[in-house]
């Protein structure tokens, strides 16, 4: 009895992945949605003109910071 069920699941799995294999492996872009990427970047940009003042980790600022 344990023999057959083994049996079937294994089978089961070896029907899955060759389904698998069949419709491979390339991915699918989604249509994008114009609208909703336009009030994203413009809640990022208020965010970021809000923050003008934001100050890093050990509480130095941005202002006068060498880059490098």
């Amino acid at each position: 009895m344990l023999e057959k069920v083994v049996a079937q699941v294994t089978v089961a799995l070896i029907a899955w992945i060759d389904r698998r294999i069949e419709r491979g492996s390339t991915g699918v872009d989604a249509d994008p949605d114009r609208d909703a990427l336009r009030r994203a970047g413009a809640r990022i940009d208020e965010w970021m003109r809000r923050k003008p003042d934001r100050v890093r980790p050990g509480g130095e600022s941005d202002e006068g910071r060498t880059k490098g």
